[in-house]
């Protein structure tokens, strides 16, 4: 079912509950609740955290803006009253941690879901069952802190976590379960590898799956093909397991962890102490949702520089830009420390986290049921290419979306950009000849790909091999097709990486020209002999659309130079060649990331500003602020306020001849959002 049917589904359900469901019952009644964009908050407890001040816990809660909780609740540590033999009791806790925070969290509107560790069992109970454990290569097992590592095949994870589970859902109505170092880990909190398990329980399963005998992590190459194969096996089966048990007690508590199958909300973590790339929650979100469209993301946003430091944080304003991308994309706000907050000593991330929250907690009407009003799909191919143009695309304000050939509506893109395009199938070729017949435009960087029509089926002649000092004359003409004043201080453009040469295409278009060969020392030598008539772009219409061809990976370039001529190159192609009839744009620095949505039954739609500046090697600070944003936006109705939502303030615009709506923001600090409402 698409997202959006479902959301529409689950927001009718959600209102009709409204009026039925008190306040204590926090909707945990709500059917496929998770897929309405929440705020969770991750306190992974410590046992010592049983003491703390509950009622306080819950306001800290509230004030940060979080309206589910991630909460420990057994595993490793039982911190409720648990009857099972074999189920550690926090030694800390008094009476009932769980069951006393649960109904006070429950009043005031918040959603618990229980975490659960089963990946560890405490020394004691470990001795008493070697058949539960996990066996390094070297035969032994692994004893951590006196916690010892479980085995997956084994009987606790097998059997005994069934019991707790069924024990802990049955006591307590929580909204959501959360499983915690799931599958087969060959490595300690320590990063020791400990290699593959070679417990007896793997070892039969394992042959009974492919007859082979189970390798250690070196061992021979199909065997650890089969290995990867049989542990996919063994975790669908086990969440299989989970959903029946769970499902069976409360069919609309939420099923979350870091797998996909069998479950409602899919858990990553965002943990690297100076971010993972500007853009790193933008695709991991984007495509995890493109990838799994019944499902959400908590994308966690670790409080935490590594595992190895737990108790100190990582820039406070590096928790800005990881939040505010899944909250663009459409996925849960997710904010992941140890502890509860009244205890932390690295305090200074939960403000800038906290304003997220805030906001989004504040403005959820124009938040929660959007969908993307992107004219640029990017087909979504994991590489340097890609992360070429996803840098390129944002920083020229061109709001775009992951998409995938074969699952994504191409239909409501303008343009689609294909990175590494020798890596489309003869499948995508036959979805992609007849986008461009209706009207489609699209845009290839790479080799072209045989089954591709589109592009008038071109020869290969040759694949020109990465060199050193390969450039692309952009000659007069060109700058005349790319109608860009930025260009014409550019002449040439070093070109870096393979070049495919193709024999000329009938009706098509040629621009730029390959320069190859130049000499690059002594000095005195260092000049161009010649210009090649190998053309470095070309163009032609295909029914109602055009496809365009740049022959080399352009995005790959970018990565790695940065060079502005590339920029201009690519996304000149998508407005002056391809003329993709973009409704947003944004006339400020290239630091800021435009993001634009749209609501699904056209009441309003907005454009979405993080200030990407405050940023220094790996220091990053508070954005600089920057002055005078103006946002043009092809408004689909008439107008009837337009507004930024931080402060809720009416924002001067007008309307250009073209119908066109210019809107002025003042000062754009950490982020913003121009809400455009229209008329009813």
């Amino acid at each position: 079912m698409p997202r959006h049917l479902l959301l529409l589904i689950i927001s009718t359900l959600f209102f009709s509950s409204f009026l039925s469901v008190g306040v204590g019952d926090a909707f945990s009644d709500e059917p496929n609740w998770w897929m309405t964009p929440h705020r969770m908050l991750q306190t992974n407890l410590r046992e010592v955290d049983a003491t703390m001040d509950t009622d306080l816990y819950v306001r800290e809660v509230q004030d940060f803006g979080a309206n589910v909780v991630l909460f420990s609740v057994g595993g490793i540590v039982a911190n409720y009253p648990t009857a099972l033999p074999y189920h550690w009791r926090n030694t800390y806790m008094e009476s009932d941690l769980v069951g006393t925070v649960l109904p006070k969290l429950h009043a005031a509107n918040i959603k618990m879901i229980g975490r659960f560790d089963f990946s560890k069992i405490n020394e004691q109970f470990a001795a008493k069952h070697s058949d539960w454990l996990y066996v390094n290569e070297q035969g032994q097992n692994v004893n951590y802190n006196g916690q010892v590592h479980t085995c997956l095949m084994g009987g606790y994870q097998q059997d005994y976590m069934f019991k707790i589970l069924d024990e802990a859902v049955m006591k307590y109505p929580l909204d959501g379960v959360f499983f915690n170092m799931i599958g087969f880990p060959q490595t300690d909190y320590s990063r020791v590898h400990h290699g593959v398990c070679q417990c007896e329980n793997c070892k039969s399963s394992f042959k009974a799956f492919c007859g082979l005998d189970l390798p250690k992590h070196d061992g021979d190459a199909k065997a650890l093909t089969k290995l990867k194969a049989w542990q996919r096996a063994q975790i669908d089966a086990q969440f299989r397991r989970v959903r029946e048990l769970v499902k069976s007690i409360r069919p609309n508590i939420a099923i979350c962890t870091y797998t996909e199958e069998h479950i409602d909300v899919i858990r990553k973590e965002s943990g690297q102490p100076i971010g993972e790339g500007h853009w790193g929650n933008l695709e991991r979100a984007q495509s995890t949702l493109m990838k799994n469209p019944t499902r959400q993301l908590a994308n966690a946003s670790n409080h935490f520089h590594q595992m190895i430091f737990r108790h100190s944080g990582v820039a406070p304003y590096l928790h800005t830009r990881r939040l505010w991308q899944l909250m663009m994309s459409g996925a849960w706000l997710d904010f992941y420390c140890m502890g509860p907050l009244q205890r932390l000593e690295d305090r200074a991330g939960l403000g800038p986290a906290g304003d997220v929250y805030r906001f989004h907690a504040a403005n959820d009407q124009w938040l929660l049921d959007t969908e993307s009003a992107a004219d640029v799909g990017l087909v979504y191919h994991a590489g340097e290419d890609f992360a070429g143009w996803v840098q390129m695309l944002s920083e020229s304000h061109v709001p775009f979306d992951l998409v995938s050939v074969t699952d994504s509506e191409l239909n409501r893109y303008q343009t689609l950009v294909v990175p590494q395009s020798d890596r489309l199938h003869k499948d995508d070729a036959r979805i992609l000849d007849p986008y461009v017949a209706r009207g489609g435009r699209l845009l290839l960087s790479g080799k072209v790909p045989e089954s591709l029509t589109c592009t008038g089926s071109p020869k290969l002649i040759k694949t020109w091999p990465e060199r050193h000092s390969m450039y692309l004359k952009i000659r007069p003409e060109d700058k005349q097709l790319i109608a860009l004043d930025a260009l014409k201080d550019y002449d040439l453009s070093h070109l870096r990486g393979e070049f495919h040469e193709y024999a000329p295409v009938p009706d098509s278009q040629t621009l730029l020209r390959l320069v190859h060969d130049v000499t690059y020392g002594p000095p005195e030598k260092c000049y161009i002999h010649s210009i090649s008539d190998i053309p470095g772009m070309w163009y032609r219409k295909h029914g109602q659309g055009a496809a365009l061809v740049l022959p080399y990976e352009i995005g790959r370039m970018y990565a790695e130079w940065g060079s502005q001529t590339h920029a201009l190159l690519a996304v000149g192609s998508i407005d002056q060649l391809l003329k993709t009839p973009r409704r947003a744009s944004v006339e400020t620095s290239p630091l800021v990331e435009v993001t634009h949505r749209r609501d699904r039954e056209g009441r309003f739609e907005w454009v979405g500003l993080l200030n990407h500046t405050g940023q220094l090697a790996a220091s990053i600070h508070a954005p600089v602020p920057i002055p005078n944003v103006t946002v043009h936006l092809k408004t689909s109705d008439r107008v009837k306020q337009i507004r930024g939502l931080t402060d809720g303030s009416a924002l001067q615009h007008h309307q250009e001849p073209n119908g066109q709506e210019t809107i002025t923001l003042p000062q754009l600090n950490e982020f913003e959002i121009v809400l455009v409402e229209y008329a009813d």
